[in-house]
């Protein structure tokens, strides 16, 4: 019988916190036990709880994502750790694969990725926790290298481009209303249709509202508003 793996979440952003929220209800085998909006907040969690995973921001009120990867294994808590950020550089990534995060996941990110996150952590359970088994050393080197080639991959769908939604993203987290894809494609110089998939991407994302404003005469216009989980 397969076992429930119980999960917390270190997450300040509200936004980002009831995606996470929304994303583990819809995996089976995983119990949501807790969450915390502030590091010193969600180290007590993990020391009270002691859950198998813990899905962790890297950027939080407080202790560090990476400092409460660093505690956790400094105490011996048996507890492993997603680390979730909107920043990509190559400090925080080594840092993390470093001090043994499962893996890395980078924001903006659809629920396939985070799904996918989750069911290589259920391999890694069923395998190293669950008992009976012998592991091989091809098993744990896959494990091993398994947040490196996520990072590689950086998560997006095909034909969108780390470089190009990195500048998306750096223009939108200094918008307060409403835009269009066309607004944006002016600004940054990319054309409308390219600027449209990534806004769409990062909607269905859920990093921004979309409405439909209608005119006096043709086609209703499809506009997006920012919400609070850009802002990290």
């Amino acid at each position: 019988m397969e076992r429930t793996i119980n999960v917390v979440i270190l997450e300040d952003d509200p936004m980002v916190l009831e995606l996470h929220r929304q994303y583990i209800g819809k995996v089976n085998g995983f119990s949501l036990l807790g969450c915390a909006a502030d590091g010193d907040a969600g180290l007590k969690l993990i020391g009270r709880q002691r859950p198998h995973l813990a899905v962790v921001d890297i950027y939080m009120p407080g202790m560090s994502g990476l400092e409460i990867l660093k505690q956790t294994r400094k105490q011996g808590w048996n507890t492993d750790i997603i680390l979730v950020t909107a920043a990509h550089d190559t400090d925080s990534v080594q840092q993390g694969i470093q001090y043994g995060a499962v893996d890395y996941i980078i924001k903006p990110f659809t629920f396939p990725r985070f799904k996918k996150a989750l069911e290589q952590y259920r391999n890694y359970f069923d395998k190293l926790r669950a008992g009976g088994k012998s592991v091989s050393q091809q098993d744990i080197d896959a494990l091993k290298t398994a947040a490196g080639q996520n990072i590689r991959k950086n998560a997006l769908p095909k034909g969108l481009q780390r470089t190009t939604l990195d500048l998306i993203l750096g223009h939108l987290r200094h918008k307060s209303s409403y835009f269009t894809a066309p607004e944006i494609a002016a600004t940054l110089g990319i054309s409308r249709i390219t600027v449209k998939r990534y806004l769409n991407f990062l909607h269905e994302s859920g990093y921004l509202q979309e409405t439909l404003a209608y005119g006096p005469v043709g086609r209703p216009q499809q506009k997006f508003q920012v919400t609070k989980g850009l802002t990290n």
